[in-house]
């Protein structure tokens, strides 16, 4: 009993941060920027007194797309539609004739429901409700053209957000996550099929039973990002420079694509990076499927020994560029999302100037996970 009052009492400490400070000030920057906007306009369509009372809930509005971007109380839906029918049901209370105490009781509920029915929840919109059903006379006064400027500050506000968070490196709205996989079949990625499914978040959502103030694809998010650490630990300390092959084969954007074609196939293999300059430095791939992309058939019956390649034609031609690479302090686990969740068969290892040092494939990948497979087994 004494552990459990324990217990309780630590619940009103303060939990621990988990947001870097310039994200504060990243937030506090947009609001401080955003509010003096929606003052200045709502005194241009209101006057100062009846600005004053319509901005708070602004201040509290922008505090939720800048500071939690993600949260569903944030996207663009709960602010617009949230204040729009907020203020609705407020305004219609106040000209009810009911006392004011019951009409901002009433206005309150009825808001908190229609919003959560129309799934465009804002904490922000209740205040404004409150606002247009107990607000002065002369609020009062605007009847159902207070709507107009409410409807401006959402509109401001979502603007500001879509380009300052973005251009911050914050997504808004954050887009979903990807349902179906690169092959276009019904079946799961391949991290998602020994892993949890988007219905097992569903669940657990329901049997939690609260709301949770998370879209379920940040939560899918969170539960995949936890998955990682927990395998990395599990894994050690594997990077790339383990797996990697180091002895490589590689061309230059120069060379014609028939002797790109003739290394691939004399020595067994599906991709060439292509580099330049002295230090090799990495400028782009090329693959099979790029060459075979130029074969030039011949008439009549067609065998890959018949088929010639497009004369003149250079790797810088039809090379991929940009490369997606890692450095060779990259943990294995993100090695095993990129060669399989991205679709990706192999991955060009590069040092910190570019400069290509190995290659790492999906069998190099395949082996070092059985050996890790093979350490962890008891003896």
């Amino acid at each position: 009993m004494q552990d459990t009052l324990i217990d309780w009492f630590k619940s009103f400490v303060p939990a621990p941060l988990n947001v870097a400070p310039r994200q504060w000030l990243r937030a506090a920057v947009g609001v401080a920027l955003v509010v003096p906007l929606a003052f200045i306009s709502d005194r241009w369509l209101l006057g100062s007194s009846l600005a004053l009372q319509v901005i708070a809930p602004v201040g509290a509005s922008a505090v939720l797309v800048f500071v939690a971007p993600s949260s569903p109380f944030a996207q663009p839906w709960s602010v617009i539609g949230g204040n729009f029918f907020a203020v609705l049901i407020g305004i219609s209370l106040g000209l009810s004739g009911l006392p004011p105490v019951l009409a901002a009781t009433l206005a309150a509920c009825f808001a908190l429901l229609c919003l959560f029915s129309l799934r465009c929840l804002h904490p922000p919109s209740i205040a404004l409700a409150l606002v247009a059903a107990v607000g002065s006379a002369e609020l009062h006064e605007l009847r159902y053209g207070l709507l107009w400027p409410v409807t401006f500050n959402s509109l401001l506000l979502v603007t500001f957000a879509l380009l300052f968070n973005n251009l911050t490196g914050n997504a808004y709205p954050r887009a979903r996550l990807p349902r179906d996989n690169e092959h276009r079949t019904r079946d799961p990625r391949p991290g998602e099929r020994m892993s949890f499914m988007q219905d097992d978040v569903e669940r657990a959502l329901a049997e939690f039973g609260e709301y949770v103030d998370v879209s379920r694809d940040d939560l899918a998010r969170l539960i995949k990002q936890t998955e990682k650490h927990a395998l990395r630990r599990s894994m050690g300390e594997i990077t790339a420079a383990h797996v990697m092959s180091r002895d490589l084969h590689w061309h230059t954007p120069d060379v014609f694509i028939e002797q790109a074609w003739q290394t691939l196939q004399g020595n067994r293999l599906r991709s060439l990076p292509v580099v330049e300059g002295d230090d090799h430095r990495l400028v782009g791939i090329v693959t099979l499927v790029d060459l075979l992309k130029h074969f030039h058939p011949r008439p009549g019956r067609l065998s890959f020994g018949q088929l010639k390649f497009l004369r003149g034609t250079k790797l810088r031609a039809i090379m991929s560029s940009p490369v997606v690479s890692v450095g060779m302090d990259t943990h294995m686990v993100e090695l095993v999302y990129l060669l399989s969740d991205r679709g990706l068969h192999c991955l060009p290892v590069v040092d910190e100037r570019q400069r290509l040092v190995g290659m790492i494939t999906q069998t190099d990948l395949i082996a070092a996970l059985y050996r890790n497979w093979l350490k962890q087994l008891p003896d």
